[in-house]
């Protein structure tokens, strides 16, 4: 059986629980810039899976009504103590400490990427010359008298036969 893990959202959004709505769409609009698929350099199911637990996370939060049956489902107090409030912030620093960095790329990786861009880069030059000589005047020239040639020997053989 498929067994989901309970997440607290608040967590995932690395905000306190008694975040006003303007931390938690401000919390959200970090997270998911941070680790949208498009953006994030690493692991891209990764940024995927997550910005889809943000997203979750977020819409619940938004919503005063849902937050509160959230809050009352989850045993979370609207009104927390200091010591539940040093606790949660304790958890976001860690959090934010341990969380996925982007990996850097090392020697072999960073020269096969220049490569790759000046090679893209030297490509349209590489054909704008070919045309140029194809189309060159004094290339055709040398096509025409080939072909002439050619039709001679044909004529000759032809002839011959």
């Amino acid at each position: 059986m498929y067994n989901e893990i309970v997440r607290n959202f608040y967590e995932v959004l690395r905000v306190r629980t008694n975040a006003s709505q303007e931390q938690i769409k401000k919390a959200y609009m970090e997270l998911v810039r941070k680790y949208h698929p498009d953006v994030y350099h690493g692991d891209k199911f990764y940024a995927e899976r997550f910005t889809a637990i943000i997203t979750e996370a977020y819409s619940v939060l938004k919503d005063p009504a849902r937050r509160e049956e959230y809050n009352l489902l989850h045993n979370i107090s609207s009104n927390p103590t200091k010591r539940q409030l040093r606790q949660e912030d304790s958890h976001i620093k860690r959090e934010k400490k341990f969380e996925k960095k982007m990996p850097r790329r090392n020697y072999e990786q960073e020269m096969s990427m220049r490569y790759f861009k000046n090679s893209e880069r030297k490509r349209p030059a590489r054909k704008k010359f070919l045309r140029k000589i194809i189309f060159s005047k004094f290339f055709l020239c040398l096509l025409f008298i080939l072909g002439l040639q050619v039709a001679i020997i044909l004529l000759i053989y032809t002839q011959s036969n």
